[in-house]
């Protein structure tokens, strides 16, 4: 750890204190050294439980009014935590170094997992940090933010099981983190059940029998890597909405294949897509519900666009 003085490249590094990956470390170390021959100064802040980092996140920002980097060494479900911290903050920068499982945050947002560049893009991080939009729920008469994407049904059900599997450090260790997710999504395929989901978008209401899933999503990646909403963006303030609705089941399994090339688009009669500023979702079954891959509640959901609420480091095209 360093001290703070005078030189402006300065940044905060919340790293997740109980990594289950040997390859974090090897992450965080990569990471110092560049730190390091780069001059830039940091103070290191390791998570010790759950909710912890959106903690550190607010007390780092309650006490400085300037602009302030936030470096996340972690995965998704940190990044969650720190952007659910320093979305009040209007000083908040925020730069990830991409170390967990799924890591759709670095893919779809900041546009880039290489250490090295990243560490070189903190260099600037005070003047070319962008706005973009965060999505922000009510669930649970809880009220959080969401970067990457939210999702009801059979997604979070999948979000769930990796969350609470023995399984997924082993994943981590072979850096094969995204194929815990097709692990868990071909256990779910015989076990989850379709359910009827009622809706509310932009105040028009609709209607779905036997829905599977549906995904709000603020970027394209879900899931470790699958292009689930091709067109979504962080900063159009609007989300896109995938529906996936009446399928049989020998279908699913292949629609949700066709993530990975955008296929699902194609299917039509099963798939929908749609934009909006604001959805609300409810279910009478109990159906989980994620936000950036952590279960926030079940069955009841309010979620709107917050434009350009959030300043991001990002390697823009």
């Amino acid at each position: 750890m360093q001290n703070r003085d005078s030189d402006h490249h300065f940044i905060y590094v919340i790293k997740n204190g109980n990594p289950a990956s040997v390859n974090s470390k090897k992450i965080w170390q990569e990471t110092e050294k560049y730190l390091q021959e780069k001059q830039i100064q940091y103070s290191v802040y390791n998570t010790e439980y759950a909710g912890h980092a959106k903690k550190i996140a607010e007390q780092i920002l309650k006490s400085h009014q300037e602009k302030t980097i936030l470096l996340i060494v972690g995965g998704d479900g940190t990044i969650h935590e720190v952007i659910n911290g320093a979305a009040s903050y209007p000083h908040a920068v925020v730069a990830c170094i991409a170390a967990g499982s799924g890591n759709d945050y670095a893919r779809g947002i900041q546009k880039i997992r290489n250490v090295k560049q990243i560490t070189e893009l903190l260099h600037v991080a005070e003047q070319s940090a962008i706005a973009i939009d965060l999505g922000q729920v009510q669930a649970n008469d809880e009220e959080l933010y969401f970067v990457n994407s939210l999702g009801l049904g059979f997604d979070a059900s999948i979000c769930k099981a990796v969350n609470e599997s023995k399984r997924k450090k082993h994943f981590q260790n072979w850096k094969l983190g995204k194929f815990i997710y097709i692990y868990y999504l071909l256990r779910q395929l015989f076990i989850f059940k379709p359910f009827p989901l009622r809706i509310e978008v932009d105040g028009r209401k609709k209607e779905y029998e036997k829905a599977w899933f549906i995904v709000v999503a603020n970027q394209p990646y879900f899931g470790g890597g699958l292009k689930v909403a091709p067109d979504a963006s962080d900063h159009d303030g609007k989300f896109h909405v995938i529906v996936v609705n009446n399928i049989p089941s020998f279908l699913f399994m292949f629609m949700f294949v066709s993530v990975f090339w955008g296929g699902h688009l194609k299917m039509t009669k099963w798939v929908e897509q749609f934009t909006c500023k604001k959805i609300h979702m409810k279910t009478d079954k109990e159906v989980p519900i994620q936000a950036d891959g952590e279960i926030i509640g079940y069955s009841d959901v309010y979620v709107k666009v917050i434009p350009e609420k959030l300043k991001v480091v990002s390697k823009r095209n």
